[in-house]
């Protein structure tokens, strides 16, 4: 099949933005600065307009996205959304095994579906379930749960088989790595969702981009009005096929010689195939205007649900995600949010689940809530101290955060940052309850809010000082009570600010004469 230089630039930036995104989520060596983490999930829609309106960033990705498809149609779902480029490899794939190419006729595509899904965002929205509604349309986040629940298991599996014969081999930058395996609940929900997308993408292509995909449809609507746009010569086109055989949107009817570019998708598979050149990329202009004249036509409603839709869901964002949620009465809370999140309310309303702060994070300790948070933090990014805690030291998770759910944070702030209290029950702890020596906890806390104090026969027994407590979970980690430990941090709701550690100087023995000894 020829190539024409639009398809090639589109490959070209299409594989770019995938094997950039899959190593971020895939490097479970650290390879990967956060900077370029950050950059290419910063690029995708949902998350730029969120940082943009919620005031967590000056993004501009998104507003750039909508100025791109109004001048040139959906190029962001064709070369930028990772999804999107995920459904075309997919489909390139059954081909090569197939060994044939599917042929998809014209199709008018599903309009009321479009606007149920598109409804149903919107709604989800303004109801103040923003995080949640985004979190299961935003076609960013989908793709990055996929990548890190699925795809980033199996690839450390692959890694970790390769341990022996590589290390017999000589080769040492291969070595064993602990899989990070997320909660049943949460890999099968991605694994329904790959499923999902590969059927749709092996038997009708975009099917997905514009029926479900809420980014879809409203770019679909801008585009639809764009400057630039794919039009058929209806005098050179002999009506032989070959668009058809390359059109993964299915939206090039031949009949009427029409292109319904609010389902294309920019892909130029059909300039580079068709061999009469009947099919261009140039200025949309004016619609010849007839001399006849025409009765009045009812106005279409589908058209106005479609335009209102579109509408509420640009502006949804900002409705939806512009305001803090009043929280509970309650300070403490059931489970922890990252340092960063500022309040849990803030948190789940902002935060995509795109689970790219849950791949960068170097000590794994977090891990995608399945209800913990409640039904309204399905698969946010939660600390689960049974795994690890959280690192002094580091700031990773919001340096790659694109929405602003997590804020990045002077290291100096960060450390001071309380995400939750130490609460100690003594009669847990080994000293009290077998008169073992221990103090793992003090050892472990970077704060020193876990001290110890004389108890009994020359033992010390834990005590938290919950002014210095930044909630990191160190104590609680190295705690060995099992299966309850003995000391354990309560989150919470709305995050505060520790006391600094005042180290004074001991002072110096007094001494008469010039030998103290």
């Amino acid at each position: 099949m020829r190539s024409h230089w639009l398809k090639r630039l589109r490959v070209l930036a299409a594989f770019v933005v995938l094997a950039g995104l899959f190593a971020a989520f895939l490097d479970f060596r650290e390879l990967v600065p956060a900077p370029l983490a950050h950059g290419l999930a910063a690029i995708q829609f949902v998350p730029s307009m969120v940082a943009l309106i919620t005031g967590a960033s000056f993004a501009l990705a998104g507003v750039l996205v909508l100025l791109m498809t109004f001048l040139a149609g959906r190029i962001y779902c064709s070369a930028v959304c990772p999804l999107g480029i995920l459904q075309d490899a997919i489909a390139r794939l059954s081909c090569w095994i197939s060994q044939k190419r599917h042929w998809l006729p014209y199709d008018r595509g599903y309009p009321r579906l479009r606007l149920t899904f598109l409804g149903v965002c919107v709604v989800g929205i303004l109801a103040g379930w923003a995080g949640l509604a985004l979190s299961f349309f935003d076609p960013y986040s989908i793709f990055g749960r996929i990548a890190h629940e699925v795809f980033r298991p199996v690839l450390i599996l692959a890694n970790n088989s390769l341990v022996r014969i590589a290390n017999a081999c000589g080769v040492d930058w291969i070595y064993w790595v602990d899989p990070q395996w997320a909660g049943a609940g949460v890999v099968v929900l991605a694994l329904l969702m790959l499923a999902l997308i590969s059927v749709l993408a092996v038997s009708r292509g975009r099917l997905y981009c514009n029926t479900v995909c809420p980014v879809g449809t409203l770019l679909g609507w801008i585009s639809s009005h764009g400057l630039f746009r794919l039009g058929l010569d209806k005098t050179a086109c002999r009506k032989c096929g070959d668009c058809l055989h390359v059109c993964k949107s299915q939206c090039i009817d031949l009949r009427s010689g029409t292109v319904d570019f609010s389902r294309c998708v920019d892909c130029f598979n059909c300039i580079g195939i068709c061999k009469e050149h009947a099919i261009a990329f140039r200025f949309a202009g004016k619609k010849p205007v007839s001399r006849q004249p025409k009765a009045p036509s009812a106005p279409d409603p589908q058209r106005r649900k479609f335009v209102t839709f579109a509408a509420l869901f640009a502006g949804a964002i900002g409705t939806g995600m512009g305001f803090e949620n009043k929280p509970p009465a309650e300070r403490l809370a059931r489970v922890i949010s990252p340092p960063g999140s500022l309040n849990l309310e803030r948190f789940l309303n902002r935060c995509t689940a795109c689970h790219l702060c849950i791949s960068a994070c170097p000590t794994h300790v977090l891990t995608p809530a399945l209800f913990e948070y409640g039904l309204a933090g399905l698969n946010r990014p939660r600390m689960d101290y049974s795994r690890s805690f959280c690192n002094f030291e580091c700031v990773r998770c919001a340096e790659v955060c694109p929405d602003g759910a997590i804020t990045l944070l002077a290291l100096a702030d960060k450390k001071l940052a309380r995400i939750g209290c130490a609460q100690l029950d003594e009669d847990k702890c080994v000293v009290k309850a077998k008169g073992t020596d221990c103090a793992a906890c003090s050892e472990h806390c970077p704060t020193k809010a876990v001290d110890t104090i004389p108890y009994g026969n020359n033992l010390r027994l834990p005590k938290v000082n919950n002014d210095l407590c930044i909630g990191c979970g160190a104590c609680e980690h190295a705690c060995p009570v099992k299966p309850a430990k003995a000391i354990t941090v309560a989150g919470l709701r709305i995050h505060e600010r520790a006391e600094k550690r005042v180290e004074t100087k001991a002072e110096k023995p007094k001494t008469s004469g010039d030998f103290p000894f």
